[in-house]
């Protein structure tokens, strides 16, 4: 692919600020026909530069995740406690590990309050012997 211009650019810049705008506002926007501008937002896809339009969740501030470790009770194992964890909406993310961990569960929650409420229901879930809770401060690098 050629190299970036900047209306491309500013393309990229104005969806990743919406990606909900319309062809036609983008078009007004750069100053180009909606045909025209959506050519360039096909080349842009087919080359990989936009892989994909995506929804940012906002609640007036950043989410609080946190990564809940839990320890299996006695007798229980993941195939008893991933399926009630994955009714929960703020459980975005389940591993099975090894050794004093079971299982790492990554929580995404609007506030402190509401990740201390689930993490004392996660801890009252039966089969499950010990949580741990790691609030997460910041990402310094996701590769994801």
């Amino acid at each position: 692919m050629k190299t970036l211009d900047e209306v491309d650019r500013k393309l990229i810049a104005l969806l990743q600020d919406n990606a909900r705008l319309s062809t036609v506002a983008l078009a007004k926007a750069v100053g180009l026909s909606r045909s025209t501008v959506q050519e360039r937002l096909q080349r842009l896809e087919t080359a990989g530069v936009i892989a994909q339009y995506t929804v940012r969740l906002g609640s007036g501030g950043d989410p609080l995740c946190a990564w809940l470790l839990l320890r299996y009770a006695e007798g229980f194992s993941c195939d008893d406690i991933v399926p009630p964890l994955a009714q929960w909406p703020q459980v975005r993310l389940v591993h099975s590990v090894a050794g004093e961990t079971d299982l790492m569960v990554l929580v995404e929650t609007r506030s402190p309050s509401e990740l201390a409420d689930l993490r004392e229901r996660v801890a009252a879930m039966k089969g499950v012997d010990d949580v741990t809770t790691i609030p997460i401060l910041r990402t310094a690098l996701d590769r994801l």
